[in-house]
């Protein structure tokens, strides 16, 4: 009984441990303190999990129409969530529309709550949502009606899956590659671990149509059976908080060194700084960089190329995504990595550890650098060295 209890209390228990420390955390991080109130409404529809879970009918019976409304709209928030990270610097509240259909569906199912008579609740709870034997009659006009909202709800939520996480994926490859475009380490600035957790979400509600499928009521007296659905709602939401709390970088940062740089811009202007042509040449450019070693800088951005070359960003963009087919943080990654080779070749480095290979060659973590390198090279930094 005690193993059944904390196995249902589990994932109530992880969101309300990540909404703590997504709240305490110091940074003023607009995505963070949204993706605390997320957690907090997961938190609610886990404890309704909980009060099923644990024959609690008379809570459930009130707490299954709140489920209904933190359940619908998990998919959008979550999508709203990454539209802070991609696009939006401030909540913007006419998308307060994604949550028409859980507000929709939920004062629907309270409507009928609260028209139902003692007997006819007592009859869907016990009989549609627990399944047991002795509710097995025919059911009258209200508790049909209550029947009909769940087939609703399991339509509205498999849409929201598909849409949630289509587009999701669409702003989060959007953002990344604009990422790409203008740093030339990525590491903490793109995407790509909330990316996987789009795919971890669908993974989710692979799990909770199963569930349905099958019928909650069939893990509860089945307590090895639960901890399935119990720790695998636990692990994702799990890294749905470790990721968030994570994750430092949003479009809110990447606008501001947009701004710097046009600030900069504006001030190397006014100076009347000498500077190449507007119109810079791929040979310029590529001297420009090999000569001033400009790849060694591990916070080196596209800007700065652009106000040393007296030009702007899009053409240099142009430049290295038409010309050289590639982007600019693969690019600059591409120099980086032959002076790599190198030093390696050199053996007055040989007793360099490749930490410091990475740092001496614009790296800004050796995790960074054993990914371009094998990436580029098919193979590791050790075994190149060795061969």
């Amino acid at each position: 009984m005690l193993f059944h209890l904390i196995l249902s209390v589990m994932p109530m228990f992880v969101c309300l441990f990540w909404v703590i420390l997504l709240l305490c955390d110091s940074d003023h991080n607009l995505p963070k303190k949204y993706l605390a109130f997320f957690l907090t409404l997961s938190a609610i529809n886990y404890f309704v999990h909980a009060a099923f879970f644990n024959r609690q009918y008379d809570l459930f019976a009130f707490m299954d129409n709140i489920w209904v409304f933190t359940s619908l709209s998990s998919y959008p928030l979550y999508y709203y969530y990454i539209r802070l990270l991609t696009r939006d610097i401030r909540i913007d509240w006419r998308w307060s529309w994604i949550l028409l259909p859980a507000l929709t569906l939920s004062f629907f199912s309270f409507i009928i709550y609260f028209a139902m008579s003692p007997e006819e609740l007592d009859l869907f709870i016990r009989g549609v949502m627990y399944h047991e034997q002795a509710y097995t009659e025919s059911y009258p006009q209200l508790v049909r009606l209550q029947v009909l909202r769940t087939t609703l709800f399991k339509a509205f939520f498999l849409i929201q899956v598909v849409l949630s996480v289509w587009f999701g994926y669409r702003l989060i490859v959007r953002y990344n590659r604009e990422v790409k475009e203008f740093y030339s380490n990525t590491g903490g600035k793109d995407l790509s671990s909330v990316k996987w957790l789009l795919f971890a979400f669908l993974f989710a509600s692979v799990v909770s149509v199963v569930s349905s499928v099958v019928g909650k009521d069939f893990f509860i007296n089945k307590g090895y059976l639960i901890a399935f659905p119990a720790l695998t709602h636990s692990l994702f939401l799990f890294f749905i908080g470790y990721v968030g709390y994570r994750q430092n970088f949003t479009v809110a940062n990447f606008n501001s060194d947009v701004k710097d740089y046009r600030k900069r811009k504006g001030k190397s202007t006014e100076r009347n700084q000498p500077a190449l042509s507007d119109k810079i040449t791929r040979q310029q450019l590529l001297d420009l960089v090999k000569k001033n070693e400009l790849y060694k800088n591990p916070d080196l951005r596209i800007t700065d190329i652009a106000l040393m070359a007296g030009t702007n960003r899009t053409y240099i963009s142009r430049i290295v995504n038409e010309e050289m087919q590639t982007n600019f943080c693969d690019w600059v990654n591409g120099f980086r990595i032959e002076h790599v080779k190198e030093i390696m070749k050199n053996p007055e480095y040989n007793g360099l550890s490749m930490l410091q290979i990475a740092e001496m060659s614009g790296f800004s973590s050796l995790s960074a650098f054993y990914r371009v390198f094998k990436a580029k090279e098919k193979v590791t930094p050790g075994e190149y060295r060795e061969g």
